[in-house]
């Protein structure tokens, strides 16, 4: 399916060819990167007037936007560990705020060492710049490492200390982010690949997250396609897919789609009690050898099974996705994004939009050694005008709902 995106794109372009690539893309992103100190208040009422603008045209594009609870995919839940999870979460859920929590956006891929982390901590501080508040989360089960890439010391408590119930209040897990405006939650010391939290276990989480009196969390996922991962990922008001331009991380970004539908339909039959009358679809989706496209198979299943079918496609198409390539290096290899959004409103039916690209910058490893942001230590880096451009094309898609946001742009 893949093979004609990725079909001779490695080979390596001339210099000449790279560098006005990268002039290209500097001269593209310099106005929406520039880091100015403009309050975040009006920053947002003149990307309402923008939205406002292109309403009319773009009527019948997919749009991050979503007025709906973290988690209210129509009632679906985290699901798997316990039978009650369902009714667990409505309660997690009424137990909550009366007003609406923050934007909770996932970053997750199907790959290992695709820059998940890098892009999680870098968007995070490019947020902040812009006047917002944001809690980093480092769920990254066994390779919590993001208080390197922001240069704080290591947590000395973490979340699972949370979870598990070691510590009751999640703020005595929060440290500095190390830039105005964010805050870390770590993974903690222990060895992540021991840890299976329960269902009970996320849900406790996951409500103290939609809390949390910030204007967005980012939670930075583990690679692949593991339970918790996948709960995590469909429970966010959207998520980030990551990819970069090379046939395996094509590939698992395909694989890693088609688990987050077979999840999510789980969560949703098994909330709504139709389990066995959705358990043909499951089979059949669950089957690698079944040829048929996943959203094909929705919408024969919704055509047979009209009342149930029907409310199942309309969760489903509710999905909101954010694709990101890292390290490009040409404009083919930006335009793989593109391809990889239409394969998942085409192939699956999620909502899908294509938020922009990293370009490939020797720069990145040098803050990475420095264990500094790049955003951060090299601002004027067409890598971070990149990750600005990705972030207020975030904010603008996706905004905040909060009633109150600090001014902490323009900082050093």
């Amino acid at each position: 399916m893949f093979s004609s995106i990725s079909r001779g794109m490695f080979k390596r372009p001339t210099r000449d060819a790279r560098q006005a690539f990268v002039k290209n893309f500097t001269e593209a992103n310099r106005v929406a990167a520039e880091i100015t100190s403009v309050p975040r208040s009006e920053f947002a009422a003149t990307a309402r007037v923008q939205e406002f603008a292109g309403a009319e045209r773009e009527s019948s594009a997919p749009r991050l936007v979503s007025g709906r609870p973290p988690g209210s995919y129509g009632g679906e839940s985290i699901s798997g560990d316990d039978s009650s999870s369902a009714e667990g979460m409505r309660n997690a859920q009424r137990g909550g705020r009366s007003t609406v929590g923050p934007r909770i956006i996932s970053v997750g891929g199907g790959k290992g060492g695709i820059g998940k982390s890098f892009l999680s901590a870098n968007m995070a501080v490019s947020l902040t710049r812009q006047g917002y508040r944001v809690a980093l989360v480092d769920l990254d089960f066994g390779a919590a490492n993001l208080h390197t890439c922001l240069g704080v010391p290591s947590p000395k408590v973490g979340l699972f200390d949370f979870v598990s119930g070691r510590i009751e209040n999640l703020e005595d897990v929060a440290v500095s982010g190390g830039v105005p405006g964010l805050t870390l939650y770590g993974g903690g010391q222990e060895f992540w690949q021991q840890i299976r939290p329960q269902a009970a276990q996320k849900i406790r989480l996951i409500s103290r997250l939609q809390r949390l009196d910030v204007d967005y969390v980012i939670l930075d996922l583990g690679a692949g396609t593991h339970v918790n991962t996948l709960d995590f990922f469909i429970f966010s008001h959207a998520g980030i897919v990551v990819v970069v331009p090379e046939p395996t991380s094509i590939e698992n970004a395909y694989v890693f789609l088609k688990s987050v539908l077979y999840r999510k339909l789980q969560s949703i039959v098994k909330a709504i009690h139709q389990e066995e009358a959705a358990d043909r679809l499951l089979q059949n989706l669950g089957d690698p050898r079944f040829a048929t496209p996943p959203l094909a198979q929705l919408q024969k299943f919704a055509a047979e099974e009209p009342e149930i079918g029907q409310k199942i496609l309309n969760l489903i198409q509710m999905t909101h996705l954010g694709v990101v390539m890292n390290q490009v290096r040409t404009n083919a290899d930006a335009e793989i994004g593109a391809s990889i959004t239409q394969i998942s409103q085409r192939y699956f039916g999620f909502s899908a939009e294509y938020l922009g690209a990293a370009i490939f910058d020797d720069v990145v490893w040098k803050s990475l050694r420095n264990r500094r942001p790049v955003c951060v230590d090299f601002p004027d880096s067409t890598v971070s005008q990149g990750l600005m451009t990705i972030a207020k094309t975030l904010a603008t898609r996706f905004e905040p709902v909060t009633p109150q946001h600090a001014n902490v742009s323009g900082m050093g």
